[in-house]
């Protein structure tokens, strides 16, 4: 996120309208909207691998794969995640997910820590969230947030995963997204 550009207290219905408008994405978070900025070629690359993954996963299935340019409204805060499972209806022109059930982020060093507090908040608190994952674009390494008994999403339900054989496995919906092809064509230290 960058800083934010109107003032705060705007409305849900406010920041759609206006955001609508923009040539670029805007954020609203606490009353607030704030510019989404560029990333580096090491999360493109994890992004859409990502999402090619994801797709190749949910076809045929009733929910689809969105992202990166659908937002997702997340408690009061909208947000534009890098890849997500919608099992909503399909609405002709939205401007975001219906029923949003897992959520996935790349990690970068600028915005890492907003993905794992603020993000995690917002995220949290829209029950249809099932699953939050965040993944490092630095090294092999991804954060899996399930919802749990208590139905939230928070560091006691969470999974770290690691190394070049592992794989995030959401049966839930039938998904197993292994590294190797998540980080498909980047290479990493020893």
């Amino acid at each position: 996120m960058s800083e934010a550009r109107r003032p705060t207290g705007w409305t849900w219905e406010a920041y759609l309208d206006w955001e609508a408008r923009q040539p670029t994405r805007y954020e609203f978070v606490d009353g607030q909207v704030y510019a989404m900025g560029g990333g580096t070629a090491e999360h493109d690359t994890i992004g859409n691998n990502l999402r090619a993954a994801l797709h190749a996963q949910m076809r045929g299935k009733p929910c689809r794969v969105q992202g990166p340019d659908l937002k997702v409204r997340a408690g009061r805060d909208a947000r534009y995640p890098d890849a997500l499972v919608d099992c909503g209806p399909r609405v002709p022109g939205t401007l975001h997910a219906q029923e949003p059930v897992a959520v996935f982020e790349v990690l970068s060093k600028s915005t890492g820590w907003i993905d794992q507090s603020l993000k995690l908040r917002d995220y949290d608190a829209t029950p249809t969230i099932r699953t939050y994952v965040l993944i490092s674009q630095d090294e092999q390494r991804a954060l899996v947030y399930l919802r749990d008994a208590d139905r939230r999403l928070g560091i006691q339900s969470a999974v770290l995963l690691e190394g070049e054989g592992a794989s995030i496995e959401i049966p839930e919906f039938g998904l197993s997204l292994p590294f190797s092809a998540l980080y498909e064509g980047l290479d990493f230290p020893p």
